[in-house]
């Protein structure tokens, strides 16, 4: 089991400047906009504590999956949860509109980027982890909430602060997910006559 505290995430402003004039359907200018995101970067990124744990299992751990599609010939599983916190979400509450109408989007949004972040983070050191074992590693199976509980008799989620409560991960930031370790494919050397 790994768990990873207060990781550096760096917030990908013009993504999140993207997202959010897709969702609202704003009318103010891109530059404008990218300059209020900026801002609220800047200001709410000193709330972001990104928190991850997470652990590698062998197949048999996992009966249930032998039939797995995503990946049929897997030979373990890294099971994760991430987290950024709450206290981005206890700030926004102080001073809703911060940086005018558009701040719960705009806060929204930069919870969102800084998971996606997160999550990315950890991808690649079970990446990592694989690479040592021969294995490569599927894309992430996110797993829904109500099915989160299954999964936290593995791993110890109170490490990094989140729980489970009516089914669903608390703090609203957090997620859970899979990666599968598939054994890499060997390219055979073809015998020169």
């Amino acid at each position: 089991m790994r768990k990873i505290k207060n990781f550096k995430i760096n917030l990908r402003i013009k993504e999140i400047s993207s997202v959010i004039k897709k969702l609202n359907n704003i009318s103010i200018d891109s530059i404008e906009l990218e300059e209020i995101v900026r801002r609220s970067c800047s200001t709410y990124s000193k709330f972001l504590y990104p928190s991850a744990i997470y652990d590698t299992f062998s197949k048999e751990v996992f009966p249930s999956f032998e039939e797995n599609t995503i990946a049929p010939k897997f030979v373990a599983c890294s099971v994760f949860f991430v987290t950024i916190g709450k206290t981005l979400e206890e700030q926004y509450k102080l001073n809703p509109g911060a940086f005018g109408e558009y701040t719960s989007t705009i806060v929204s949004a930069i919870a969102v980027d800084a998971l996606e972040q997160s999550k990315n983070f950890i991808q690649r050191l079970i990446i990592s982890e694989a690479k040592n074992e021969s294995c490569e590693v599927s894309r992430a199976e996110e797993i829904q909430d109500g099915l989160c509980s299954e999964f936290v008799k593995l791993v110890p989620i109170s490490k990094i602060d989140i729980s489970v409560v009516s089914g669903e991960l608390n703090p609203k930031y957090s997620t859970c997910g899979l990666f599968y370790w598939i054994p890499s494919k060997k390219k055979q050397k073809k015998a020169v006559k």
